[in-house]
């Protein structure tokens, strides 16, 4: 029997045990250990073998019952290699399903399963969060009491009374103990309380204790099993010292802000490589630390939300916008709560939903002959397509100007502190600012005109929304602030990534090639679709590669706010820190020959990017772009259209890139296009 059809069964044991680890409070997976969560779902995959009767076990041995598949893509693999293999002990498969590949699997399915059962929602920046109708009731749709009750409830009814458990709770407050998950879910005085009561529970089933001891019993992972987290961990457990290095071959006064610009990413790998995941670096008022490596993306991804907060390092660029604090700057709860209220202006199938107005908006800064600045181009295009996307609103070209000009000027003062504050207050900076409020006001004067439906669930309707109910929460002035995020966070970032993945492509003619195969595959029978979007593989490709080559993304500045341990060293809470997550991309260690394009190496039997902590375009964590999904598909759409309508070629046809930092690495504007019909 098909998972998609099992909605009005019972949670499996797996999914029951993804909705423990869920964290309530700020999406996601609650923070802990990885190699205890990996036993937990091997473990929970042969307890359900069992409650199907297809194993049995005593403590010691594991024998097939049945080795009829089940119709679950959950079990059958499972139950395969039990029936294919000769070792019968229990502690070999616990072991062999907690590797990486198996249990993650596990895991990822049932959170599929959950999040088509209506239990579990993700955002398009792929956090996790309990759906907010069952967060309400505290019962799961379509299942029966007492089965649909929230597994929490169920699991504090049996450690909290004195009731005998039915076998399957029993199994459960079992794995869950022995996993360590019990110290997330509840107090310490209450844990310490109810501790006789959960090691009583979970020797009260053979199956459960079976498993129980077998998980306790499975030795350490092997050192080529071993993720680079753990490595890393080991590695640095040889004593602690206070100061980092210093990145070798700063400058006086100026430190290594040439050699950083306009594209850092290169020279922190080199430094990466040299110093290892934690290095110092200087610019002209300040020293920042250094977390750089898949080390870093990995321990920043487990335990960024209890250590380091976004407020203080961008604190002068939402001022510049009038705003006490935006979505950029939240941590925690409030993050969290505002992420999730808006979540839904962000979904793919909105940008997907107006395609044939995109298409308009692309070809109206193609022209059929004549030339374009690619990066004006595609800065338009993209401010125009993500407003109509999120906002149900196309700006204007004066609008799009004075965004663009504002945004530029307020990030050189404010962030890159490349020009004196005075500079805020130049006629052409206040004409900008005024004209970039303007566009909200322009917004809801549009909505208002229009008298449809249009823009329900838009970004716009959720901040709304979110603005009447809480007006606390969100004030007026950050309202409109909130409103043009999607459009304002994307231009620069997402136009910039469209430069550079048309320029590649041009520079390499047979991949350009491939991608108009697929353009006027999407054109043809009837245009583009959905679906006919989702099957894109050598654009999506394309993309992923041009996120890895040069990625606008990978560079976050944060503040400690508690101290902790990072590679040998102490980083004490006050300490400001930059993590450039794209530094892996140029590691030859992940990306072999990395300075190469090469579209191939997202292929299934290469997957270089599937590599723990290497490929994280967008960010990781609750802090991952929320626009993601939407400016994947507008990459890729703004790309087959292009190639499928138009000639494309370089002026000059040798051009080079040569890139500024505006805040991201961005292309400079004299990247010319000659268009030609097609």
């Amino acid at each position: 029997m098909k998972a998609e059809i099992l909605v009005d069964r019972p949670l499996t044991l797996a999914e029951e045990l993804h909705v423990l680890l869920l964290d309530r409070q700020g999406g996601g997976l609650i923070d802990a250990d990885d190699r205890k969560i990996r036993y937990a779902f091997a473990g929970a995959g042969l307890m359900n073998l069992a409650r199907e009767r297809r194993i049995d076990t005593d403590l010691e041995n594991l024998t097939v019952l049945d080795s009829t598949p089940l119709g679950d893509d959950i079990l059958d693999p499972l139950l395969a290699a039990i029936s294919g293999g000769e070792n019968t002990d229990i502690v070999y498969w616990i072991e062999r399903f907690s590797g990486p590949e198996i249990a993650n699997r596990i895991r990822r399915r049932a959170g599929e399963r959950l999040i088509h059962r209506g239990i579990f929602n993700i955002d398009p920046g792929g956090t996790l969060f309990l759906d907010k109708q069952v967060s309400l009731t505290r019962r799961y749709p379509g299942i029966p009491l007492p089965e649909g009750q929230d597994v929490v409830l169920r699991v504090m009814n049996v450690i909290f009374s004195e009731d005998i458990p039915s076998p399957d709770e029993a199994m459960l407050v079992a794995l869950v103990d022995v996993c360590g998950i019990f110290g997330h879910i509840l107090a310490k005085p209450e844990l310490a309380e109810r501790r006789d009561r959960i090691a009583l529970v979970s020797r009260l089933d053979l199956i459960g204790l079976s498993v129980r001891n077998a998980i306790l019993a499975v030795r350490e992972p092997d050192a080529k099993d071993r993720t680079l987290h753990r490595i890393f961990q080991e590695s640095a457990a040889g004593g602690r010292r206070k100061c980092p290095p210093m990145a070798p071959m700063g400058l006086p006064l100026i430190g290594h802000s040439l050699r950083l610009r306009p594209f850092p990413t290169q020279t922190l790998a080199d430094y990466y490589r040299s110093l290892g995941p934690i290095f110092r670096i200087r610019d002209l008022a300040s020293t920042l630390t250094v977390l750089a490596g898949p080390e870093a993306n990995l321990f920043l991804q487990k335990r960024g939300r209890a250590l380091l907060r976004s407020h203080k390092a961008y604190t002068p660029l939402f001022e510049g916008m009038d705003a006490q604090r935006i979505i950029l700057s939240m941590d925690g709860e409030e993050h969290f709560s505002l992420r999730r209220a808006i979540s839904s202006g962000f979904s793919r199938d909105r940008y997907l939903n107006r395609l044939p107005e995109i298409r308009d908006i692309i070809l109206s800064k193609f022209p059929e002959n004549g030339n374009a600045v690619a990066i004006d181009t595609f800065s338009h295009l993209t401010a125009k397509s993500i407003g109509l996307a999120c906002t149900n609103y196309v700006l204007s070209n004066s609008e799009v100007k004075d965004m663009d000009f504002f945004l530029r000027r307020l990030i050189a003062v404010t962030v890159l502190r490349a020009l004196p504050k005075f500079m805020m207050y130049t006629p052409r900076m206040k004409r900008a600012k005024a004209g970039f409020f303007d566009i909200f006001t322009n917004i809801l004067r549009a909505r208002l005109d229009d008298g449809t439906d249009q823009g329900k669930e838009d970004v716009v309707d959720a901040m709304l929304e979110l603005h009447r109910s809480n007006p606390q929460f969100l004030p007026e002035q950050e309202l409109r602030v909130s409103c043009l995020g999607p459009i304002f966070s994307g231009l620069h970032t997402t136009a910039s990534t469209g430069t550079f993945a048309l320029y590649l492509l041009l520079k390499h003619p047979g991949c350009l090639e491939r991608v108009r195969v697929e353009a006027d595959e999407l054109y043809a029978n009837g245009g583009p679709t959905p679906e006919k979007m989702k099957a894109l593989d050598v654009t999506r490709r394309t993309v992923f590669e041009t996120l890895r080559i040069y990625n606008p993304f990978g560079f976050l500045f944060r503040h400690a706010v508690n101290s902790f341990d990072f590679g040998g060293y102490t980083i004490p809470a006050g300490t400001a820190l930059f993590l450039p997550t794209s530094v892996p991309h140029y590691c030859p260690e992940f990306f072999r020959e990395p300075d190469r394009f090469d579209i191939d190496r997202y292929l299934p039997e290469r997957a270089e990017h599937s590599q723990p902590g290497v490929y994280m375009p967008f960010g990781f964590g609750t802090h991952r772009c929320l626009g993601s999904t939407i400016a994947e598909n507008h990459l890729m759409f703004t790309l087959a259209t292009i190639l499928h309508h138009r000639n494309v070629s370089m002026d000059p046809p040798d051009y080079k890139m040569k890139m500024i930092f505006d805040g991201v690495p961005a292309p400079t504007r004299k990247l010319r296009l000659k268009l030609t019909p097609r």
